[in-house]
Order: structure tokens, then C-alpha cells, then sequence
């Protein structure tokens, strides 16, 4: 799981491995409803999303700049689907996905 992570986003997975015992304890504490974060973040994950051919067609786009796919469409996503701002974010913060 971590290595395929670690393709998506080395970043993360840097942090995980510096601080190893605080990510361990993290994910196996309990939260509301006595389940652990992991499980908590699995129900919360969306299993499918529908994105029209124009949509697509951005991602690909956004894609095609040399990006992650993961982190576009997350990117995509947090702009409400809006390509220009996700352009300018993905521009903007380049620096901070490099590996």
C-alpha cells in the first residue's frame, strides 16, 4: 500500500517514514464510534465519480502537464472542477510535488 502511495504521493510517504511511530499510533487510536481513522477515512472515501467527456477531457489536459494523475484529480476536485484555478494551483505549488 505504501509503495503505491509512495508513486502517487513521496511526499506523504517521507512523513510516514520520519515519523513512523506517530502515523502507527495515529491510524490505530480509536475515534467516534470506537473505529480507527483508517476505517473511519474508508467510509468516507467516495467509491465512483462521474465526470462529464468536457471533465474528462480537462483532467487529460492537466495531465498531459507533466502531473500526477492522483494529484490532478485531487487538484481538479478541490477547484469544483474548475480547470483555470486547478491550472494555476498545480502551476503555482509545483515545487511542492516534486520528488
Amino acid at each position: 500500500m505504501l509503495q503505491e502511495l509512495g508513486k502517487q504521493n513521496p511526499h506523504l510517504v517521507r512523513l510516514i517514514q520520519e515519523h513512523q511511530a506517530d502515523f502507527l499510533r495515529s491510524i490505530n487510536e480509536p475515534v467516534e464510534g470506537g473505529e480507527n481513522v483508517l476505517g473511519v477515512l474508508a467510509a468516507a472515501m467516495p467509491q465512483a465519480v462521474t465526470v462529464t467527456p468536457e471533465e474528462r477531457e480537462a483532467i487529460e489536459r492537466l495531465k498531459a502537464m507533466g502531473f500526477y494523475r492522483a494529484l490532478v484529480l485531487e487538484v481538479f476536485f478541490a477547484c469544483n472542477k474548475h480547470e483555470e484555478l486547478a491550472t494555476n494551483y498545480l502551476l503555482d505549488h509545483m515545487h511542492e510535488f516534486e520528488d
